[in-house]
């Protein structure tokens, strides 16, 4: 498959104009391509919100291979912008595709984040449920700087085509551009809590939440510890970006 990605830039961040299926069918060519390391990730309102204060992470977005519109919110701001996204690309919707496509193209994974019980038990889930899918590993995401040497020889042993890597935004993104060099897969996959998820040790979204851009509704009132100052503060002030970038037209 051919790089024919569409690329839209609300905010003036460029975000991959894909549907699930070309999301898919790119990630699956660029793990058997073997050519260079690219590297994917996603956008929601949180992560707009942190692109407009770490320069690091911009310049980190502004220069990945994907970008893809992981929150509702940035779907539906783009095309108050006129920058149009088709769809909502949100990893933990699309899995089985995904995974069906990796066992029928002998595609290769290794996951990277969480604890060390989370990553193991999501392997395990993945492996039940799609017999055939090969994952090369696992590695818990908490280590010191001490232990990474050791981490990236482990998965150059293994050589998975594409590596899955779930540490939450901005980390995963500057452990992606600072090791890509040495890790030598061919996909690395900014993932946030999708090992979380299929492990069952935090709750997902009703798929009707999740469709009617209310995940953030679900996460708050399950963890509102947690999440308040996210929701609360962060949706207004990415409201408030998306206003001033419609009245600067």
């Amino acid at each position: 498959m051919e790089d024919t990605i569409k690329i839209r830039h609300p905010f003036g961040i460029p975000i991959a104009a894909v549907t699930r299926d070309e999301f898919i069918a790119q990630v699956i060519a660029w793990g058997k391509s073997k050519t260079k390391t690219r590297l994917i990730t996603y956008l929601n309102a949180h992560c707009v919100n942190i692109y407009f204060r770490d320069k690091e992470y911009a310049d980190i977005i502004q220069s990945a291979d994907l970008v893809y519109a992981d929150g509702q919110s940035v779907v539906w701001a783009s095309r108050l912008l006129g920058e149009g996204l088709p769809e909502r690309i949100s990893a933990g919707d699309f899995m089985t595709g995904f995974c069906v496509s990796c066992v029928r193209n002998g595609v290769s994974l290794y996951f990277l984040g969480s604890s060390e019980a989370v990553a193991e038990r999501a392997a395990s889930a993945f492996r039940e449920q799609y017999p055939g899918l090969e994952i090369a590993g696992t590695h818990q995401g908490f280590f010191t700087g001490e232990q990474i040497p050791e981490i990236l020889d482990e998965i150059k042993k293994v050589s998975p085509d594409i590596l899955l890597l779930g540490m939450g935004a901005p980390l995963q993104e500057k452990f992606a551009r600072k090791y890509a060099g040495e890790i030598e897969a061919p996909v690395i996959w900014c993932v946030g809590a999708l090992f979380e998820y299929f492990a069952k040790v935090t709750p997902h979204a009703p798929l009707f939440m999740r469709r009617a851009g209310l995940e953030w509704l679900f996460r708050l009132i399950t963890n509102p510890r947690r999440f308040w100052k996210r929701y609360f503060i962060g949706n207004a002030t990415f409201a408030l970006t998306t206003l001033r970038r419609l009245f600067k037209k």
